[in-house]
């Protein structure tokens, strides 16, 4: 039986990881989170959730496990400038502290962290793992930090994934992200609203992303062991997105404003030759459009897409200043 750890398990991506973990068999998987975006996950014979902060759990609490999946982390940049000495905290001084929790932990096959293809900022170039990173924000430039640590330190099997703007439907729902927002526009607003648009980005459907995930922590010849890679299915930027959304989705009467200028600075169009390699069965092409069509269909059938608690923002603002921090 495989034991697995999943850091931030009620998340956007971690809700959808989940149960997507649990299609395999010999797996048993406990679910670490604070539930700022409620419990989103179903216990089960093989999964149990934990609802605390990870900082609190002693050394001995992670030596069971083979594989832990880092997925905390303040990762709106909007969300991360709101408290900088908290984000500070949460997104590298605590993993700097799980780090010398586990460092020794001889059962540990994998320690996968969700970094982000944010760190690449603005280039002009095609983006590989080679590339010189550019981080801007500070989300960013934390991922490439604590990125950095774990790279020098060489104490425990790591695995870094620098994931694409991740898109589609989740039971912790986020309409703070680019393709969820627009679709969510185009149909209970008929509009939508492009700053800039001209932005080169990468893409990853969070499904897509719990396909690499798992074929990470299950390979035999460890062709990813201490190292990084990019993940995504297909690059383009906020002006051909539109259009790619209104003639795959066929909504009509959507009003389109553009207003050219944007304090967003990044820019970067990243290869898709490690995913495909990983997923060599994939046709990105049929999977793009299918995971856009398939995010369509479920936020058409959202009974409240205008919720507060679906903007990672509007979350934080809160427990901010819940928790007088």
């Amino acid at each position: 039986m495989k034991k697995i750890l999943v850091l931030g398990s009620e998340g956007f991506l971690g809700s959808v990881l989940v149960p997507h973990l649990l299609k395999f068999k010999n797996i048993s998987i406990i679910g670490i989170d604070e539930c700022f975006f409620g419990k989103n996950n179903h216990s089960s014979n093989n999964f149990k959730l934990i609802k605390i902060d990870y900082n609190l759990l002693n050394k001995k609490f992670f030596e069971e496990f083979h594989i832990i999946i880092d997925l905390i982390n303040i990762s709106n940049d909007p969300a991360s400038e709101l408290n900088k000495k908290f984000t500070n905290q949460t997104n590298y001084l605590n993993k700097i502290k799980l780090y010398k929790k586990i460092q020794n932990n001889k059962k540990l096959l994998r320690y996968v962290y969700m970094s982000s293809c944010s760190v690449y900022g603005n280039n002009k170039n095609l983006i590989t793992e080679n590339s010189i990173p550019k981080p801007i924000s500070l989300y960013s430039k934390l991922c490439l930090k604590y990125e950095k640590f774990l790279k020098s330190k060489k104490r425990i099997p790591f695995t870094i994934m620098r994931l694409g703007t991740l898109y589609g439907w989740s039971p912790r729902m986020r309409y703070d992200i680019a393709i969820n927002k627009i679709i969510r526009d185009m149909v209970f607003l008929k509009k939508v609203e492009i700053l800039g648009g001209t932005q080169l980005r990468f893409f990853c459907h969070n499904i897509f992303a719990c396909e690499i995930i798992s074929q990470i922590i299950a390979e035999k010849k460890y062709q990813y062991l201490n190292k990084t890679i990019n993940v995504g299915n297909f690059n383009t930027n906020i002006i051909q997105l539109t259009k790619k959304i209104l003639s795959l989705t066929k909504i009509k009467d959507v009003n389109v404003f553009h207003e050219k200028n944007t304090i967003d600075k990044r820019s970067y169009e990243v290869s898709t030759r490690s995913s495909r390699k990983i997923l060599a069965d994939k046709n990105f092409k049929n999977l793009t459009n299918k995971s856009i069509m398939n995010t369509y269909a479920k936020i058409k059938k959202d009974k409240k897409p205008f919720a507060s608690k679906k903007i990672t923002l509007s979350v934080y603002k809160e427990f901010l200043k819940k928790n007088k921090i």
